[in-house]
């Protein structure tokens, strides 16, 4: 076996791991798995779900180091981290999109800023406004992560009485005999084989 071959296997094994372990409500475990297997998406919104924005925030840092510039906006979203939101637009060179969401959430020296930048490379911030419906009260507020209801260790889970071989095997030889008297009390006296 090649050692390409064992760390796909082992990925393979940390994967299955962690969506068993999600199933049962150890998100613990399921942290774990996801580290293992490098799956930072599923790890920054199991982060979201768990309410822990400061492993949030690592996760947005981790994404920054990572240079991955889609996973650094999701992050910037998921934490509600609008200036962050913005650098990521400018950055990736969508700087119409950049100038509305500064202007959106009254972030006015980005959009200063970056209606320079636009204006010095021959673009124009004319009509940008227009293209957004700013006349509902939901135009322009500020997407904030869920306040979790419930943080703890593990999601709660029902108790399961754990029964060996043993026990089920007296449960049915119990079921059996009460079955045999059962029968017994049901024929009448008179029609009892002698």
């Amino acid at each position: 076996q090649s050692s390409a071959e064992g760390k796909e296997s082992d990925t393979n094994v940390w994967g299955e791991l962690g969506s068993e372990a999600l199933r049962q409500g150890n998100h613990q475990v399921v942290e774990m798995s996801y580290q293992r297997t490098k799956d930072f998406d599923r790890l920054s919104f199991l982060y979201l779900l768990t309410g822990d924005t400061e492993k949030l925030k690592k996760m947005l840092k981790i994404s920054n180091m990572r240079k991955d510039i889609m996973s650094r906006y999701h992050n910037a979203l998921l934490l509600g981290d609008a200036a962050e939101r913005i650098a990521v637009l400018e950055e990736s060179g969508n700087m119409p999109l950049a100038y509305i969401s500064a202007k959106l959430h009254g972030l006015e020296e980005h959009a200063e800023r970056i209606q320079v930048a636009i204006e010095t490379n021959g673009g124009s911030v004319e009509g940008l406004m227009d293209k957004v419906d700013t006349s509902t009260k939901k135009a322009g507020c500020l997407l904030q992560p869920p306040t979790p209801i419930v943080r703890s260790d593990n999601w709660p889970t029902l108790p399961i009485e754990k029964h060996t071989l043993e026990d089920l095997e007296a449960a049915a030889a119990e079921a059996e005999h009460s079955g045999e008297e059962e029968y017994h009390d049901a024929i009448p006296a008179h029609a009892a084989p002698e």
